[in-house]
């Protein structure tokens, strides 16, 4: 989630009504930026991104925790914090495993799934609850899972985001066996999943003193993709769930927020030049010289590997694009993804998410990370010490001087 992710955003929720820009939560909370590279390359990935914010240090790109350095959730449940993480990734993904897990490559899921039942020198686990994805890697470590969480007396719940029945801490609450979905595929009642489990994390540690990592994961996949619909769905997604912790705040102000990224990924780029022979312009929008068409994103109803799926399905490719998309193909769109639908070998995904790209003016230079620094947003208690231009690592460090604070 770099600059360009945000900025999207605010043009992205723009209410055209008002001749102003509507500030968003994030422009809110802006205090400064930080740098994300690695200790072996300019640009990170999200192994050494989430150590670096975890720990305080810098580790080789693909590897997960320093194995002699504490977490800054290990040292918050040393120092009697209740500790949670919530993603929308598997819960032994790269970034939430870096703040539990030592040594592994991110790769080794199952490995990492081991270190979540490692318990720390008091005897206590590290956590007191987890929700989100990846019950599948657990299942990977242990001959008997469902008897290992009940030996360490976890409960589990496999309701996917419907949290009702949680009362009683620890827990793991898993929101898919495998995978979750993208925000934009998901059904209405599931669309905001950052913010439902944001919300039920922080009513079951209100008053409590608390260390919780929330992670929107999927914004970095959909820049993966280079797809910008997706994009924007996880972005409103986890805008949502800042405004909910930032209410909290509001309430008990002797809490702190950070909400930062790990690395950008996708080299977003919003918007490009009308050109002078584009008949498909008015004159109203000619005279503006440059445009982004955030319209004919918010009309996108699915993520593009959704549309490629249904595309294979269709009788009617025609149709089923202008279903998804409110995009009517013209014959060269449509020889395009007609032949790839020929051709096993190319992803007719990739032909979808360029065709919605080029009818917004969105651009991309890369399907990987880039090293663009990073946006730092703070709130509540103490956020003044997240101000300026920092390393990565420097967060963690100033988390660690907070819990030692407290």
């Amino acid at each position: 989630m770099g600059p360009a992710y945000t900025s999207s955003y605010r043009y992205y929720k723009d209410d055209h009504s008002t001749s102003q820009i509507e500030a968003t939560v994030f422009d809110k909370m802006l205090v400064g930026m930080n740098s994300t590279y690695s200790q072996n390359s300019v640009i990170t990935d999200s192994a050494a991104a989430g150590t670096a914010l975890a720990t305080g240090y810098k580790t080789k790109n693909g590897f997960v925790g320093v194995t002699d350095a504490q977490t800054v959730l290990e040292y918050a449940k040393e120092q009697n914090y209740l500790t949670a993480m919530a993603v929308t990734s598997t819960l032994t993904h790269a970034t939430p495993a870096s703040f539990i897990s030592k040594g592994h490559h991110r790769d080794d899921q199952a490995k990492i799934a081991k270190d979540f039942f490692k318990r720390n020198a008091k005897g206590h686990l590290k956590f007191d609850f987890l929700m989100g994805a990846g019950e599948n890697y657990f299942h990977e470590a242990y001959s008997d899972f469902n008897h290992t969480a009940k030996k360490n007396n976890i409960d589990i719940y496999r309701e996917g985001y419907v949290f009702d029945k949680i009362r009683s801490l620890p827990f793991i609450a898993f929101t898919a066996f495998d995978y979750t979905q993208y925000a934009i595929d998901e059904k209405e009642k599931n669309r905001f999943r950052v913010a439902k489990m944001t919300k039920k994390s922080l009513e079951l540690l209100e008053d409590k003193p608390f260390f919780l990592m929330i992670e929107s994961s999927q914004i970095d996949w959909c820049g993966h993709m280079n797809d910008i619909a997706c994009a924007m769905s996880e972005m409103d997604d986890f805008a949502r769930s800042v405004e909910i912790a930032k209410a909290y705040v509001d309430k008990h102000p002797d809490t702190l927020l950070i909400v930062t990224a790990d690395h950008s990924t996708g080299g977003l780029a919003i918007g490009k030049k009308i050109k002078k022979d584009d008949k498909t312009v008015t004159e109203e929008q000619r005279s503006k010289s440059y445009i982004w068409y955030r319209d004919v994103i918010k009309k996108i109803k699915a993520s593009a590997i959704e549309i490629a799926k249904e595309i294979r399905k269709s009788s009617d490719i025609n149709s089923t694009f202008k279903h998804y998309t409110s995009i009517t193909l013209n014959n060269d769109e449509y020889a395009e993804i007609n032949s790839t639908l020929l051709k096993k070998d190319k992803k007719i995904r990739k032909v979808v998410t360029s065709i919605i790209n080029k009818h917004s003016n969105t651009g991309w230079t890369t399907h990987g990370h880039t090293a663009v620094d990073v946006e730092t947003f703070a709130y509540g208690k103490e956020s003044e010490k997240f101000k300026g231009f920092m390393d990565n690592t420097d967060i963690a460090k100033k988390i660690f001087e907070v819990l030692s604070n407290k």
